[in-house]
């Protein structure tokens, strides 16, 4: 997930990090089920990947146009 805030990703992007994801968590546990995939993040606070990219990219805005920087906080404006 690193820099994904600042970079765009398109959906073959995501689908790699997704697969990543959901590869981590079946190593970890075991072999299971799709569905437990979903329970498992639920339960261990792991944002589903739309949401988790959003709200890194909304902190690297905010972070980013409150910079002392005059640059920064012009092109943040566009």
């Amino acid at each position: 997930m690193y820099d994904v805030e600042a970079c765009p990703t398109n959906s073959a992007d995501k689908q790699s990090l997704q697969f990543t994801m959901k590869r981590e968590l079946f190593k970890i546990f075991g072999a299971m089920a799709k569905d437990s995939y979903l329970e498992i993040s639920s339960h261990f606070g792991i944002c589903p990947l739309e949401q988790s990219i959003a709200l890194r990219g909304d902190k690297f805005v905010k972070k980013y146009s409150s910079s002392d920087n005059y640059l920064c906080r012009l092109t943040a404006k566009h």
